[in-house]
């Protein structure tokens, strides 16, 4: 029998097939690692540097854990900083300096309150999501000893119910 080195043998095909499998699942994983890593574009953020930060202390209460119901408060305040930025911008009269420099204030005050309700906010939220992670692994400690005792009876009742049977038995003969 000649053997052809430029064909495969049919023992080597499942070794070639595991090592594509593993070559295309390990090409799988390469890209699901990297997507946290892609680079996404900056927004301009035209107002004042003052909103960025505004809306990073927003975002910093929101990944503490605070509900959609407790940001909207701070939302819609941020909304009404937004609109009164935009009316300042309009007002470009000289005449009108002292309105832009109120509405200014205005938004300045709107959004140190943001802020201050954010940090506390992130404090509350943080502390809530704390409390909560400490009760589930509580919780889970507590059912898991349950379990083991519920199971320890179980196996003794058993015994006990194998051990009554053996001896209720009767040996006849055949």
């Amino acid at each position: 029998m000649v053997c052809n080195r430029d064909y495969l043998n049919e023992s080597e095909l499942p070794r070639i097939q595991s090592k594509l499998a593993i070559i295309a699942v390990l090409a799988i994983l390469a890209v699901i690692a990297t997507e946290p890593f892609a680079v996404r574009s900056q927004t301009v953020w035209p107002l004042e540097p003052r909103f960025g930060q505004t809306l990073a202390k927003l975002h910093q209460s929101e990944t503490a854990g605070a509900t959609s119901s407790e940001v909207a408060e701070l939302v819609v305040l941020l909304n009404k900083a937004l609109e009164l930025d935009g009316e300042a911008v309009k007002l470009n009269a000289p005449d009108q300096t002292q309105k832009r420099a109120d509405l200014r204030a205005q938004v300045d005050q709107i959004l140190t309150t943001v802020e201050d309700r954010a940090a506390e906010l992130t404090v509350v939220a943080s502390q809530r999501t704390y409390t909560s992670k400490i009760l589930t692994y509580v919780g889970g400690a507590i059912a898991a000893v349950l379990g083991t005792i519920a199971y320890a009876f179980i196996v003794a009742f058993y015994q006990k119910y194998r051990v009554k049977r053996t001896f209720q038995m009767r040996v006849t003969r055949k």
